[in-house]
């Protein structure tokens, strides 16, 4: 099972995980290639995320392998952060 994180800027957000990657990096890279632009980001959770993506901004995605079986363990470290685990 892959977990996947979007970082822009100081703030991180969990994907959902039936997102397209690969038409989601297209989006973001279209938005900075015309300038700048909003982008709906595919958040887990019933949240809505509109962002806007413009040059020269930090934008990183990063994909981790997550055992299922681990994330019923209460005592296992799952090496990403949930959307809600982050404080503003």
């Amino acid at each position: 099972m892959q977990a996947v994180t979007l970082s822009i800027g100081d703030r991180q957000f969990r994907l959902r995980m039936t997102t397209d990657l690969a038409e989601f990096s297209e989006r973001l890279v279209a938005a900075v290639r015309s300038g700048g632009g909003m982008v709906d980001i595919p958040v887990a959770g019933a949240v809505g995320v509109r962002v806007l993506v413009s040059p020269g901004m930090s934008i990183v995605l990063e994909t981790y392998e997550v055992d299922p079986d681990a994330l019923l363990q209460p005592a296992s470290m799952t090496p990403w952060l949930a959307a809600d685990d982050i404080e503003y």
